[in-house]
């Protein structure tokens, strides 16, 4: 008879080597792995269940849990267009500086703005002239009758409160195309003097900016600079800090930009504060025979301004 050792290293254990032994102790071996098998994973089960061993929850922080985590990442759904009036004025005479259209197209997540001349004609009155006699709402009026628009909200700071606005909500990153060495010498004027290239710029090298490309009639830089104001700063940071800066906001403006308009543009806000967002931006300038608006060139403010 033939004998086979069958547990290796584990002492002179030998049985005989019959055909019928063989298979009934194969069957037993079989039945016992396939009994381990199924403890295993029976038990690996259960513990898993009770303590979440996926990837998500390993690598999820312990003060977050994974529901909040798959709603952070989903933006919501939004749409619409919304058009500003935006002023900036000299602190004691309150004439005009820089005087903008901004909007805000949720529908292509797009920002769109252009600037006009203060001393723009309007049946006979220049903007200026009608922001004094009327104020701000005065401005959207009349601006709308010449462009064929609907402006929703103005939002008009003196430029003291521009400044501290825009230092509130962080400085920009902005090319500055040509050296800038500029004074001017009126009772309410200003100086500036700033190189060519990158620069990091606040409020007040930002106010100055827009008034000195003003002078030149630049109406495309200011759009810029504007438009670079939008992008940078409407960003995850300030999102987060939304309801102290409108509250400084509030105390800052003439407005009519209310409480619960600006919580039923939170949605809003937090899409275009993404970082995954990526807005776009679009420059409308005006062109002008003598201090009119030429109609082509209303009609193609009016393309972009149109909801």
């Amino acid at each position: 008879m033939i004998f086979l050792r069958i547990f290796k290293n584990r002492g002179d254990f030998y049985i005989p080597a019959t055909k019928f032994k063989s298979d009934r102790e194969q069957k037993i071996l079989l039945a016992i792995l396939a009994f381990v098998v199924a403890f295993t994973a029976v038990f690996i089960l259960i513990v898993g269940i009770k303590y979440d061993f996926s990837a998500k929850k390993f690598f999820t922080p312990k003060n977050i849990n994974v529901e909040e985590i798959d709603n952070i990442n989903v933006l919501p759904e939004v749409e619409g267009k919304n058009n500003f009036l935006f002023i900036m004025k000299n602190d004691v005479t309150e004439d005009i500086y820089v005087c903008s259209l901004i909007q805000v197209d949720l529908d292509n997540f797009a920002y769109k703005v252009s600037t006009l001349d203060v001393n723009t004609n309007i049946e006979g009155n220049d903007i200026n002239n009608i922001y004094k006699r009327g104020g701000a709402g005065n401005v959207v009026n009349a601006i709308n009758n010449l462009l064929g628009i609907d402006i929703d909200y103005f939002i008009d700071l003196s430029v003291k409160k521009y400044k501290e606005m825009f230092d509130a909500m962080g400085n920009i990153n902005y090319t500055v195309l040509s050296d800038i060495r500029y004074k001017d010498t009126s009772t309410y004027g200003f100086n500036i003097k700033i190189k060519e290239g990158d620069q990091n710029i606040n409020g007040d090298t930002a106010s100055k900016l827009m008034r000195y490309y003003l002078t030149e009639k630049r109406y495309d830089l200011v759009n810029e600079i504007l438009l670079t104001s939008l992008s940078q700063q409407i960003n995850p940071e300030n999102y987060e800090k939304r309801e102290k800066l409108f509250s400084r906001f509030i105390d800052s403006a003439a407005t009519n930009i209310t409480i619960k308009s600006f919580s039923e543009g939170d949605n809003g806000m937090r899409v275009l504060s993404s970082e995954n967002t990526g807005a776009n931006v679009y420059s409308a300038y005006p062109i002008y025979e003598d201090n009119n608006i030429i109609s082509s060139s209303i009609d193609d403010i009016r393309g972009y301004f149109v909801k």
